[in-house]
């Protein structure tokens, strides 16, 4: 019978001893009161006035022509160039694709360069801060409805993007594209 009742004293006694430490903690983690009185700050004294530095706004998207679209894309950071393109850069699309499994004979996978001289209107998210936006992982580009249609398709397959240089404006002949045959040739037997 003694056992019995030291159990319950024992229990009464940590349900006590739980709910004053309870208060006296969270009586500690609130803000104290304080009275100080605030003094008026003083006036500044004369300095020569500092230009103020643009703020950044955040991400924002390009303007692009009538007629023609902003999509966007993911890329990793090999596909998307390590990190180096910038909004309004110009960059070559290109699609490296599997060859079918039900395909005929012996092909293997190709490359090929999807859409040409394509304009980049943002990188990263809308809400990217500067620091986000050099590690992005997606980037928006201006295409024309029918180039959209092909970039949609594409992206089943890896995409990779090729930066061009400023003022390089020049395009290749359409449908530009390389099997995976033609690196073998001379190398394997």
């Amino acid at each position: 019978m003694k056992t019995k009742r030291l159990w319950v004293w024992s229990v009464l006694f940590a349900f006590l001893a739980t709910g004053v430490l309870f208060l006296y903690l969270s009586s500690a983690m609130q803000p104290e009161e304080t009275t100080a009185s605030v003094d008026p700050p003083e006036a500044p004294e004369e300095t020569e006035p500092v230009e103020e530095e643009e703020a950044f706004t955040g991400n924002e998207l390009l303007e692009y022509e009538n007629g023609n679209r902003a999509m966007t894309i993911a890329v990793s950071n090999e596909q998307g160039v390590a990190g180096f393109i910038e909004a309004d850069d110009r960059v070559d699309v290109v699609a490296k694709m599997k060859a079918p499994d039900n395909a005929e004979g012996d092909q293997h996978d190709a490359g090929t360069i999807l859409l040409q001289n394509v304009r980049i209107l943002a990188v990263g998210h809308a809400a990217d801060g500067q620091e986000e936006m050099s590690r992005y992982a997606m980037v928006t580009v201006e295409v024309s409805p029918e180039d959209g249609l092909k970039l949609g398709f594409a992206t089943n397959y890896e995409l990779y993007l090729m930066l061009r240089n400023e003022g390089d404006d020049g395009t290749l002949q359409n449908n530009l594209h390389i099997h995976e045959d033609a690196l073998h040739e001379g190398v394997f037997k």
